[in-house]
């Protein structure tokens, strides 16, 4: 199988083994993302990029370690999702390989629900035509913005929280952000499920999907190699 590459906002990740893969700090130079690429020998490189600043990179990268230039989805190949929305070609690609795999494993209409950089919500139809969602800060850049735009709220990680009730600045900003990001897209998902009148089967993937599961509906399902698992779908099948 192809060596599988998602670049995202603020990492890498590397899918060596089918359902096998590995999450990196973005890289700032070509012979750090190398390190990511070893043992790949002779295997075509499938890429998925939301983040053009970092696709030199990897492009010096797969020359470094003697490999072939990669293919991106999206554009060197399709990824074999039908749009049903204004302007196909401002959708992120991310956004399209995580709704071609969660309706390649149940057929019915669906969201995915995936907590990076960004928080987005992607919607397909019955069809399994991309019709549109919602897109929201993620926790990590809620939490950084307070930073960042405050006088004296400090540096936080996302972490789960210790309690709703935070007794401290600290608990208080996990609680917020953590658990209000739950609650915005608990509550995006049932007004689009309103809108189309019907029930979504839920996929929640991302770097942060591991803090949010755990308080989300039981009803979800976690999946954090979602994206590559699209990315692999639309290559395989243009072979």
């Amino acid at each position: 199988m192809a060596l599988l590459v998602l670049l995202g906002n603020t990492s890498v990740k590397v899918e060596s083994a089918r359902g096998c893969f590995a999450s990196f700090p973005l890289p700032g130079n070509a012979e750090t993302l190398r390190s990511a690429l070893k043992g790949a020998a002779d295997r075509d490189v499938a890429a998925a990029s939301v983040n053009p600043a970092v696709e030199p990179l990897l492009d010096a990268a797969c020359r470094l370690e003697g490999l072939s230039a990669p293919v991106y989805a999206g554009r060197d190949f399709p990824a074999g999702v039908p749009m049903a929305v204004g302007n196909p070609a401002s959708v992120g690609i991310d956004r399209v390989l995580n709704v071609k795999a969660a309706f390649a494993r149940c057929r019915r209409a669906l969201a995915t629900v995936d907590f990076g950089t960004a928080t987005s919500v992607s919607v397909a139809d019955g069809e399994g035509r991309f019709v549109g969602g919602a897109i929201m800060p993620g926790v990590g850049l809620a939490l950084r913005a307070l930073r960042e735009n405050t006088a004296l709220l400090p540096e936080v990680a996302t972490a789960f929280p210790v309690s709703a009730l935070g007794k401290n600045t600290v608990e208080a900003m996990t609680s917020g952000c953590v658990f209000g990001a739950a609650g915005a897209a608990k509550e995006v998902v049932a007004r689009i499920e309103a809108a189309m009148g019907t029930r979504l089967e839920v996929f929640v993937t991302g770097g942060d999907a591991a803090v949010m599961a755990e308080i989300l509906p039981a009803t979800w399902t976690l999946s954090q190699g979602l994206t590559l698992e699209g990315l692999r779908l639309a290559y395989d099948e243009t072979k």
